[in-house]
């Protein structure tokens, strides 16, 4: 990943600034791989950028004419050309890179500008003459950019390591933060498991000057629930215009272009979106043969015209590729959420830049029964609730401390609510979708590419900001069950409606009631079969999912080696961590009585991101990801 890092710190001679960025580059470099190290240091502040150059950016950073403003651009903004028509009278004639084009909006029309930015990007930005430094994130927070805050100071960058390697002050566990991990999976707003630690929230500017420090949003996830209804017909269509215009633009440069390609509604609809001169681009699709991702994405790709290969480890591969994972996500997330680093070297021979389908869930509302039972904005909250905090509480609780679990846990049931203070729609579906968006994705769906990022960029066709705006107008009767999403893949794509879906198993029907009760059906029946597997002991057929993850723990006990590991050494310290709990849950599930590698995976997660941020011993970091 392309890593923006920096300080600023008044105090700091414009030579201990630089020595501070080189600290921090050198700790997030991943040797082989080529680099162009962009810097502007002052006395007082410094930034830095390490680009592999598959964003085609140009050199940086860029300066405002009399040289006292500069600007980084870790990212891309798709959306450069019409952003040079739309504001034209505030350009030079001359041409512009993205980073000067940024800029020189951001000069004439302040920071806020941002908000008709599309893609994915993070913007730092240094005031010399005000002394004052500007960190904006993109609407989605798809980027990471962490900061901290000490003393006369505060440090920056796109990994918790960076930061840490600077950092003169003792570095502790976020209690609240680690609960909120284990409880929920991810973090609520802008917590880390790192004391002190934060992230950037999406659509966000950061401002630090002399007098203070300021966070403010430029846009809001939210939608418009005053917007004028249409007919499925016309959502359809301009859905699929918009589409359309979306991949184009993600299509645009020299390098080489994959996608990644499933058989969900996703990644499908980008791929049947693709202009005729732009096929074929090589497809891959992750999973065992037997997985309805790698049949479903197989016969998608012969439909469109692309060639396809399949990614199937054999044998063991948790283990072995667990420590250089965990390196590049932090304990952020479960280690098992990213393995896709052991395919890199063979993607690498075909493709720069990754196509995916991240983010369509903007064209559909996900529902289950407590939801749409919900009436009112208290009760989806709830709802929202009892399906994400409350299945994995009680595991939680068997492997904390009661004293830990006394204190941490009502501060992490006030956050959740708290988090709710940024959702600012009425709807119960518009309510669970704004905050999937604001809380759930961010913190979760963009740690995974971060695995990838030292060699492939990402560009997700659903997150253009026309194609969003669009469906943010969208009321939740059209949205229920990607009901409009459904409608324009079967109208505007008619070659590939009736390849099944993943989640389904069944073609798409636009048609809501029929496929609704069908739907419904299929519900029962999964259930009913779950089961019966379970009284005897059968092994469930894949379905939606692509791996038997449960089963390919249980394969790999050496995997229970290093989390007792960790345990014994107190890296995840016995304050916090009961070990008579941990104990039962790996029995548990290595006995195969229940399922807890997601638990398993995250333990060792953070057990190991604790030993090399916290502890500073990074023995067991492999050499390929960094050279001690």
């Amino acid at each position: 990943m392309p890593n923006l890092v920096g300080i600023w710190s008044p105090g700091l001679t414009q030579e201990s600034v630089e020595r501070a960025l080189d600290a921090q580059l050198q700790r997030v470099r991943v040797p082989g791989t080529a680099y162009s190290d962009y810097v502007a240091a002052s006395q007082g502040f410094g930034m830095a950028l390490q680009d592999h150059g598959l964003l085609e950016n140009g050199a940086q950073p860029a300066y405002g004419d009399d040289r006292a403003v500069a600007l980084l651009l870790d990212g891309e903004v798709s959306n450069a050309s019409e952003l040079r028509q739309k504001f034209s009278a505030d350009l030079p004639e001359r041409p512009l890179s993205p980073p000067e084009l940024c800029l020189h909006l951001i000069l004439r029309r302040g920071a806020e500008v941002a908000a008709f930015f599309s893609g994915f990007f993070c913007i730092a930005v240094y005031d010399r003459r005000a002394n004052r430094l500007s960190l904006i994130s993109d609407r989605y927070g798809a980027r990471p950019l962490y900061y901290v805050r000490r003393p006369g100071a505060m440090l920056f960058g796109s990994e918790l390591k960076a930061l840490a390697r600077i950092d003169p002050s003792p570095r502790r566990i976020d209690e609240v933060g680690l609960a909120e991990l284990f409880c929920y999976g991810t973090h609520f707003m802008d917590r880390t498991w790192m004391e002190g630690y934060l992230r950037l929230p999406p659509a966000s500017i950061l401002s630090v000057a002399a007098h203070g420090f300021e966070m403010r949003r430029y846009w809001s996830y939210r939608y418009d629930e005053s917007a004028a209804a249409l007919d499925q017909a016309t959502y359809a269509t301009v859905f699929a215009v918009l589409l359309d215009r979306a991949v184009e633009r993600c299509m645009r440069g020299s390098k080489r272009i994959g996608v990644f390609l499933s058989g969900g509604y996703d990644s499908r609809s980008v791929v049947a979106a693709l202009r005729s001169h732009r096929i074929p681009i090589p497809a891959f699709t992750f999973g065992l043969p037997e997985s309805r991702d790698v049949r479903f994405a197989a016969m998608l790709a012969e439909r469109i015209g692309l060639p396809h290969r399949v990614l199937n480890q054999t044998g063991k591969y948790l283990a072995h590729n667990c420590p250089a994972i965990v390196w590049r996500t932090e304990g952020m997330m479960t280690f098992a959420n990213a393995t896709s680093i052991q395919w890199h070297a063979t993607l690498k021979k075909q493709i720069d830049i990754i196509l995916t389908g991240f983010l369509g869930e903007f064209s559909g509302s996900h529902t289950w029964p407590q939801l749409l039972a919900a009436r009112s904005r208290r009760a989806a909250i709830g709802a929202i609730f009892r399906r994400f905090l409350q299945p994995r509480k009680a595991v939680a609780q068997m492997m904390f401390q009661p004293t830990f679990v006394g204190r941490v846990f009502a501060a992490v049931t006030d956050n959740f609510q708290r988090s709710f203070e940024s959702v600012e729609v009425e709807h119960p579906l518009n309510v669970a979708d704004c905050w999937n968006f604001l809380h759930l994705q961010p913190r979760g769906t963009f740690h995974a590419p971060a695995v990838d990022r030292h060699r492939f960029e990402m560009r997700a066709p659903h997150t253009d900001n026309d194609l969003v705006d669009f469906l943010l107008t969208i009321p939740p009767y059209a949205r229920l069950e990607q009901r409009v999403y459904k409608k324009m893949i079967a109208s505007s794509f008619p070659q590939i409606r009736d390849v099944p879906c993943t989640n389904s198993g069944r073609p798409v029907d636009p048609h809501f009631l029929r496929e609704y009760a069908a739907m419904v059906g299929a519900y029962v029946a999964q259930k009913s079969a779950v089961a019966l597997s379970a009284s005897f002991r059968r092994r469930r057929s894949l379905g939606r999912e692509f791996r038997d993850l449960g089963e390919d723990f249980r394969a790999e006990p050496e995997l229970v080696e290093q989390l007792r590991s960790l345990m014994d050494s107190e890296i995840l310290p016995n304050t916090v961590f009961r070990r008579e709990g941990i104990e039962q849950i790996i029995k548990e599930h290595y006995e195969n009585a229940r399922s807890h590698e997601h638990t398993i995976g995250l333990l060792i997660s953070v057990g190991l991101a604790m030993k090399f941020f916290l502890h500073d011993d990074l023995s067991g970091v492999p050499d390929e990801m960094y050279a001690v």
